[in-house]
């Protein structure tokens, strides 16, 4: 124990990726988060990410380009699909028949997907299954797990679908064959499979009337995504839909896509445009660290939150700087969706249950500190 709590962050740093390099979480050619994201999750300083970040690329495991970031070497070979834990000897016997489940979702590195997660293993009790879970990332990486679910003795898969314009051929093969697939937190048009998503429509309406009823009646809706993904454009009508049945002028909402294409400078004039020209009072991130993002620039343009400007975040943010407690944010009950489509999927595999199910959990919004009405 003593060396556990003594081991430099640095090394910490190393073995988490290292880790998830080993069970495919990060596949060859993937890109590693960003020096300054991985400040922000282990409160560490730049050397410290730098020393982690460069023992890896001297033992060959990444690669670091200028300007680029840091990605996983393309030289490593993938691991098979398969956990890393070893299973005791005196325990082969009972567990070599279990039935494996795959979790696939694009990311695992923040507390929505941490908590999903959750869920999920809530409905598999580990005596009964062998649970996988892999982080998807892009398209290629989802194609390339479900694929090999496919031709593994994987018995069925919930999926956190990539935004992709077409869905791929192994999910048109999953579909013909009825093989067990429950998608999480969206769905594919014209894809006849269960589901368990949140009320994203729901979701937009609850910021909007918040924010409204604080006297806001100039509001930004910022995303590191474009408006046309899933979510983004189902929590997009919510929100228009919201402000038009609220008398509010079309100009009142601005859309703000693709937070992250360009330079920290572009994002500091663009914001402080917005605020002290255009009169925005508010922003509504639509995702968690979005919103960090844009607290981040406020407060290296002097603007307090939320005296000068208010936020609101789709899920709960978290910040080095805040305490866990400071954003209002909508809570999509995560934990909840990841247990229904757990639950979705043991009744097809127990009971051979060839029903399709669509269920869509209600989202709630979590008022904090980071609100406030409007001083004019």
């Amino acid at each position: 124990m003593a060396d556990i709590m003594n081991q430099p962050m640095y090394q910490k740093i190393k073995e988490d990726i290292l880790h998830q390099i080993k069970t495919s979480l990060l596949a060859p050619g993937d890109r590693l988060p960003t020096e300054h994201e991985l400040m922000q999750h282990y409160q560490v300083s730049r050397i410290t990410v730098s020393k982690a970040l460069g023992e890896l690329k001297n033992e060959g495991l990444i690669e670091r380009f200028p300007n680029k970031g840091s990605f996983v070497s393309r030289a490593q070979v993938p691991p098979s699909l398969s956990n890393e834990v070893k299973i005791p000897a005196e325990s082969t016997g009972s567990m070599e028949h279990l039935p494996e489940i795959a979790c696939i979702i694009p990311t695992v590195r923040d507390m929505f997907s941490l908590s999903m997660m959750n869920g999920v293993l809530s409905a598999f009790p580990p005596n009964e299954y062998i649970c996988h879970f892999f982080q998807s990332q892009n398209p290629q990486i989802e194609n390339y797990l479900l694929k090999r679910c496919l031709e593994t003795n994987i018995a069925g898969i919930i999926l956190f679908p990539q935004d992709q314009p077409f869905f791929s051929n192994e999910l048109l093969l999953m579909n013909l064959q009825k093989y067990p697939l429950v998608l999480l937190d969206r769905y594919l048009p014209r894809l006849n499979t269960s589901h368990v998503i949140a009320d994203n429509g729901k979701s937009g309406e609850l910021c909007v009337r918040h924010l409204y009823e604080l006297g806001h009646q100039r509001i930004a809706f910022v995303t590191s995504s474009d408006r046309y993904t899933f979510s983004v454009k189902r929590r997009m009508e919510g929100i228009m839909s919201t402000a038009e049945s609220l008398n509010m002028p079309e100009s009142a909402i601005q859309a703000v896509e693709r937070v992250g294409s360009h330079d920290t400078n572009y994002y500091r004039e663009l914001v402080n445009r917005l605020v002290r020209e255009e009169k925005i009072t508010a922003f509504i991130a639509a995702e968690c660290n979005t919103c960090v993002y844009l607290d981040e620039l406020c407060a290296s343009l002097n603007l307090d939150v939320p005296k000068a400007v208010s936020l609101v975040s789709f899920d709960q943010p978290i910040s080095k700087t805040r305490n866990p407690d400071f954003y209002t944010h909508i809570n999509q009950s995560e934990h909840l969706m990841g247990q229904e489509a757990g639950l979705l999927l043991r009744r097809r595999l127990e009971q051979n249950d060839m029903g399709i199910y669509h269920k869509v959990i209600t989202p709630s919004l979590e008022i904090h500190q980071s609100t406030a009405s409007v001083v004019f």
